[in-house]
């Protein structure tokens, strides 16, 4: 595990050889460190260098600095999944790769007169750099590992493809729509509007190897020179080592005075055979479209239809796009070929808040999803009845967390018996049933921001605890399912991190 303790900012930059290819690449600088058991990593480059110099360089050092964190996360994720599933993972490895060359050849004739395709085109350039920069640490480092280049795309493709852990088909339905997004306007004591966007993600419990990420990269609307650089030039995102997007799909965009907070959750949909689809060579995956969509919206609307572009991948979602110094929000439901999006804003001050829980909202998107949502409904009234006495930012990270006044563990072998026990509605812990399972609520995330920006950003690692209700503990629980590179027990409170260039 990668860390720094105790050092000065000089102190924390890379070896004198990666640091010459900093200098000939054109990054700015990085730094690494950890914090409450999330990695930080922030990279900043400079647009006086041609763009695809800025991707590879900065996918290059990222693959060199963290390179032991993506040989566990890839073990934990896709090496030990696979061992019994072979022949499932070697298709998946064909598709990813048909997928990447038809659409790195398409992106080689667009990119120069289409800004999107520019942004595909530099996506698959970093992706080529982070698995170069990882087999150069590898080779400096003088271990014998090794990770096949289709499992490099698997990492950065993860949220298109389907889970591989072996659990309950009930219980597994209820952990994919355990996460959340939840979005609450309060008025400061001045008068002035703030607001809160919360997000918490449910995965397998493999997926706790988290990594914060920055990336401030000057890239520009086309190859050509003096094009303009791209309005969302700084992302900060919650995600995991060997992974370009954030997959839990929450991200912070900022530049010159302007912010988006963006917010997904998966959809609830009622044929989950759809998750074992393959990826067809002409589908971009969610991970290219969210990035491109990223760096190339201004705003919710234009947000909104950069992401409904290309959109025939097998991943669904429910978003909302804020932008806080305006009070605008959008809500988008995507669901394969198929975007709608509205203009929020009015219905969100009207009403003081917005949850996005996996239920459809749009008549068009519940048709086609066809779905039961139950768990999803029951998820949203608890929400809407405890929102109306949360009157701080502290109080939305606690209903997040499953920590509300009224919970109570009858023992300290706490487990969920009933279905409707708090923890399991608003933070979801599959290790706390009779029968235990490795999925659950794994992490939270809070942004507080207003009329000048963003004013706190918070963060959690791990499934919550409290009172009664123990910390995850590996060894209690699974300790023979893969967990390389994880503490044993994930008793951490909340991280503010700080950025060195902002």
């Amino acid at each position: 595990m990668l860390k720094v303790v105790g050092a000065s900012w000089l102190q924390t930059r890379i070896s004198t050889c990666i640091l010459a290819a900093v200098a000939l690449l054109g990054i700015g600088a990085i730094i690494l460190g950890e914090f409450g058991r999330w990695s930080i990593i922030e990279i900043k480059s400079s647009e006086d260098y041609p763009d695809t110099v800025q991707a590879y360089s900065t996918g290059l050092l990222e693959g060199s600095l963290t390179w032991q964190l993506i040989h566990h996360h890839w073990h934990n994720t896709i090496e030990a999944p696979c061992s019994t599933r072979e022949s499932t993972c070697e298709k998946i490895r064909h598709h990813l790769k048909e997928n990447r060359e038809y659409h790195r050849k398409r992106a080689e004739v667009l990119a120069a007169k289409d800004p999107y395709w520019h942004m595909v085109s530099l996506f698959y350039t970093q992706l080529a750099g982070m698995e170069a920069g990882w087999k150069f640490a590898v080779h400096r480092s003088r271990k014998s590992v090794e990770i096949q280049s289709e499992d490099f795309l698997w990492l950065a493709m993860a949220s298109d493809l389907p889970f591989l852990e072996d659990t309950d088909n009930k219980l597994r339905v209820n952990a994919d729509l355990a996460g959340m997004a939840f979005l609450k306007l309060f008025n400061k004591t001045s008068g002035e509007p703030q607001i809160t966007l919360a997000h918490n993600t449910a995965a397998p419990y493999g997926k706790m190897l988290r990594l914060l990420k920055r990336y401030d990269l000057g890239y520009h609307l086309s190859p050509s020179e003096n094009s303009q650089v791209v309005p969302g030039r700084s992302i900060v995102m919650t995600s995991y080592p060997g992974a370009l997007s954030s997959q839990d799909e929450y991200y912070i965009i900022e530049n010159e005075g302007r912010e988006l907070l963006v917010a997904g959750t998966p959809l609830a949909i009622g044929d989950h055979g759809i998750w074992s689809q393959p990826i067809l060579k002409n589908q971009l995956t969610l991970a290219v479209r969210v990035m491109s969509t990223n760096r190339l919206a201004t705003d919710g609307l234009t947000w909104s239809r950069h992401l409904a572009l290309y959109n025939g991948g097998t991943a669904s979602r429910q978003w909302l796009a804020v932008d806080p110094r305006l009070n605008s929000v959008w809500l988008v439901e995507q669901f394969p070929s198929i975007t709608h999006a509205v203009d929020y804003s009015k219905d969100f001050v009207n009403i003081g808040f917005v949850s996005c829980t996996g239920a459809p909202m749009f008549k068009e998107i519940r048709k086609v999803a066809e779905v039961s949502r139950e768990t999803a409904v029951m998820r949203s009234n608890e929400i809407t009845k405890r929102q109306a006495n949360i009157t701080t930012p502290s109080g939305i990270a606690d209903l997040m967390r499953g920590i509300v006044p009224d919970t109570q563990a009858a023992s300290n072998n706490f487990s969920i018996t009933s279905g409707t026990d708090l923890v399991e509605i608003l933070a979801f812990r599959g290790d706390l049933y009779a029968q235990p399972f490795p999925v659950g609520v794994i992490d939270a995330k809070i942004v507080t921001a207003g009329i000048d920006g963003i004013e706190e950003f918070q963060i959690y690692s791990g499934p919550s605890f409290f009172n009664k209700i123990p910390a995850f503990n590996w060894t209690r629980t699974f300790p023979n399912e893969p967990h390389c590179g994880h503490p044993e027990a994930f008793n951490f409170g909340m991280t503010t991190p700080k950025w060195v260039w902002v």
